[in-house]
Parts: C-alpha cells; structure tokens; sequence
C-alpha cells in the first residue's frame, strides 16, 4: 500500500504534470460552471415550462450543498443572478457555444486521466465531442432529478408527519436526503468517467480504488479549505476584486489535483499487479 501511495505521488502527481493538468481542469471547472447551469435551466424551462425550470434550478442549486461554505458564498449569488432571467435564448446558436464551452470540461478531464492512465486517445475529436455531450446530458438527468426531490420532499413530509407523527424527530435526517442523493451522483460520475473516459480498457474494480481514494480527499480537502480560508487567507490584499474568483479557482484546483491522484492510484495498484508499466517510459 505505501508503494501505491509512492508511486501514485511521486511518479504520478510530481514527474507525470499532473499539476498542469490540475490547472487545466480548475479552469474549465470555473468556465463551464455558469453555461452548464445556464443550458440546463434553459432547457427545462423550454421543454417543461416554469415547473421544470424551478426543479432545474434548485438541482443546480445542490452543487453547492458538496461545496465549502466559503465557495458558496462567492459564486452562488453570481449563480443566482444569471439564472434569475429568462433562459430560453439559450436554445439558439448561443446554445452551440455553451454545449462546446460544458463539453470541454468533459475533454479536460479526458486529458488528464488519459496522461494519468499512460493512454493515448485515437478516437476522432466529434466521438469525443459526442461523448462528452452524453455525460452532460445524464448530469442535466441528475440535477432535474435532484431538483424534483428538493421540491417533493416538503409535500411528502407534510403528508407523512400527519399519519406518522413518530417521525418529527428525525426531519434533519430526511432533509439530507438531497445531498445524499447528489453525493451518489458525484460517485457514479466520478465511476463513470473513470470507465470509460481514458482510452484504454477498463475494469469496474480497478477503478474503485481511485473513486474512493479520490471522495476520501475531497470531503477532507473541503474542511481544510474553509478553515484555512476562514482563518488565514488574505487574498484581498493581494488580487483585490479577484480574490472570490482565485479562491474559488484554487478549490477547483485542489479538486482537480485529488482527481487526478485517484487515477494515478488505480494506475499504481495495476503497475503492481504487473498489468501496466510503472512508469511512461
């Protein structure tokens, strides 16, 4: 195990550019964040109506229920704001812009895990293109999903507390079911992308490692972060009427660096299964 560790770091995080790559990540994090929100709300209002558009907005609203409260403070009243118009303009040739703005986050991630897996991707670029349109597509599914639950969940406790009185104590239990639910889409994303996004053969158990590795680190970075953004940060004194954004896009980087940690993991465990190189050579 401290091998794995070893080599997932030394070899995988510090000589394979994983740090670069980690900036290429946090970056289209922060680009494709307000056109992906955007899309989606779009979408449902056009198809749905305001039902549909309001259960859209309040799934994008839970992206931020796995983010720090620091994060949150910063980027959800910008959120808020655009989304606070109408977006059914969206669905015009703007509409093109955003698919390839959200997709390329898709294909950032692909980079990654491709140079984090020692592959090198072949497919032509509309596959890949296609590809990461797929993956929007069940991530716009999960967030109407959780913004339906967000919706429903007050009208079924409503109706169970009446016949189920027993219940009412256990209400804080019940109102987390949204970030549950969230929490398991993160995970099957997190799964999915690293099945079938690098271009080389992939096994539903040598990926587990790395998912886990990588949602073990994340919830770990997450309350390093605000404690040390809320007790020692100064980023005001040094980007001014930038620091929301440079904070926020150093969270996504540290996220970026996690993710790409939990790929060179699963590499490791396979490079010491003798099924992979160790190393590029």
């Amino acid at each position: 195990m401290g091998w794995v560790f070893w080599e997932a770091f030394y070899w995988g995080l510090l000589r394979n550019e994983s740090f670069a790559h980690a900036s290429n990540i946090a970056f289209a994090i922060l680009f494709s964040l307000f056109p992906f929100m955007i899309l989606i709300t779009g979408i449902a209002g056009y198809w749905g109506g305001a039902e549909l558009a309001a259960a859209a907005e309040q799934g994008t609203g839970g992206i931020f229920a796995v983010l720090p409260e620091e994060v949150v403070r910063i980027l959800k009243p910008e959120v808020t704001a655009v989304l606070s118009g109408s977006q059914t303009q969206v669905l015009t040739v703007g509409a093109i812009l955003l698919v390839v703005i959200v997709t390329g986050l898709v294909e950032s991630l692909r980079m990654g895990l491709n140079y984090a897996y020692r592959a090198y991707d072949t497919r032509h670029f509309l596959i890949r293109r296609l590809e990461g349109t797929f993956f929007m597509l069940v991530g716009g599914i999960t967030i109407l999903g959780l913004g339906f639950l967000v919706i429903v969940l007050p009208v079924v406790w409503d109706f169970l507390i009446p016949r189920v009185p027993d219940m009412a104590p256990y209400y804080s239990y019940f109102n987390r079911l949204p970030l549950v639910f969230f929490s398991a889409g993160v995970f099957c994303f997190l799964y999915a992308a690293h099945l079938f996004l690098p271009a080389r053969r992939q096994t539903t158990m040598s990926v587990l490692p790395g998912v886990l590795v990588t949602l073990g680190l994340w919830f770990i970075a997450g309350l390093v972060f605000s404690y040390y953004f809320s007790h020692f940060a100064t980023y005001t004194r040094t980007y001014a009427g930038l620091a929301g954004i440079i904070a926020s896009m150093l969270f996504f980087y540290i996220i970026g660096i996690i993710f790409l940690f939990g790929a060179e993991i699963n590499h490791a465990v396979l490079a010491l299964k003798g099924e992979v190189p160790a190393r590029r050579s």
